[in-house]
């Protein structure tokens, strides 16, 4: 696949380790216009919600967004967002880290749901079938992305959700409405 050579070849900014990228899980998705983009997980030191997307137009590299989740030294999980290789955002969640076995054992519905997004969190927690707090990391990973959502934002918003291993292919249609409910 071209995107991934691309990635393999250095020709993309990227933070994470090659050695990180999981390319038997990635998902490709054409917008239209020449326009796709690879959104390929990350394991590792990466938690199970960590990815990098990559926006090709005709085979050539547009952006790179990466969304890289660890374990804080408080404990909590950290997101940390780059463009292009650019650290746009580095946010403490207040979750308590987890282990991807801990998120993916979680009963659907439990977990953290901070207010003002209980909303959206429950909604998350229905349409894709995962836990409160794997909810909740969706939510910090692809709120920038998802906010306001538009005919061309709708696609990015999917493949953001989307980036999420454990629930590729199941409800991500309604979980990008999720995000209109806010």
């Amino acid at each position: 696949m071209i995107q991934h050579n691309a990635i393999e070849k250095g020709e993309v900014k990227r933070v994470a380790p090659l050695s990180a990228f999981a390319f038997a899980e990635s998902k490709v998705y054409d917008i239209g216009g020449g326009v796709t983009f690879v959104t390929v997980p990350l394991h590792g030191d990466y938690s199970l919600t960590s990815n990098v997307t990559v926006f090709f137009q005709n085979d050539t590299v547009l952006q790179t967004n990466e969304s890289l989740v660890t374990k804080n030294f408080l404990g909590n999980f950290q997101v940390n967002k780059y463009l292009n290789g650019v650290s746009t955002t580095s946010t403490d969640t207040g979750i308590a880290y987890k282990t991807d076995e801990q998120m993916l054992a979680e009963k659907t519905g439990s977990g953290i749901q901070p207010m003002g997004m209980k909303k959206l969190v429950a909604c998350l927690t229905v349409a894709l079938g995962v836990s409160g707090t794997l909810a909740t990391l969706i939510v910090a990973s692809c709120a920038t992305v998802c906010g306001a959502l538009t005919p061309v934002t709708a696609p990015v918003c999917a493949a953001c959700i989307g980036g999420f291993a454990v629930i590729s292919g199941v409800g991500i249609t309604g979980a990008v409405a999720c995000f209109n409910m806010k």
